[in-house]
């Protein structure tokens, strides 16, 4: 019996599958097997994904309820374990990064303070007035 090929259009509508069960698009091997695949077919993934309509960020306007649950989350660990949070400290830190593009964006946008050294502190930005 001969390999199957796998199409574009397969590729295609296989990672659309797999983002909607996601909740955004796949990063990795491990979320989408045909990654190799699709990124030599496409160029690269980012191409890949834009040909299926998907992006690697999300739009600032997209899922507000997700990122307030994030940006909660920094501050509660701020308060209650008095420490910055770690990566570890979230089921997905790849969502943290399809939401904020980093784990320093959700900082940011959380309002935590920067110290001079490039380490972020566990001061909040005062509010501005």
């Amino acid at each position: 019996m001969g390999r199957k090929t796998v199409t574009n259009e397969f590729l295609l509508e296989e990672v659309k599958k797999v983002a909607n069960q996601l909740g955004r698009p796949p990063v990795g091997a491990t979320e989408f097997r045909y990654r190799y695949l699709a990124s030599q077919r496409f160029e690269s993934w980012a191409r890949f994904l834009e040909e299926a309509g998907l992006s690697m960020q999300a739009d600032l306007e997209e899922s507000a309820e997700i990122r307030s649950k994030y940006i909660e989350a920094v501050h509660k660990i701020v308060n209650v374990l008095d420490r910055v949070p770690r990566s570890s400290d979230f089921d997905d830190i790849r969502e943290v990064r399809y939401y904020f593009k980093s784990l320093s964006g959700l900082f940011e946008a959380a309002g935590l303070e920067k110290k001079s050294n490039g380490y972020w502190s566990k001061k909040f930005k005062e509010e501005e007035i």
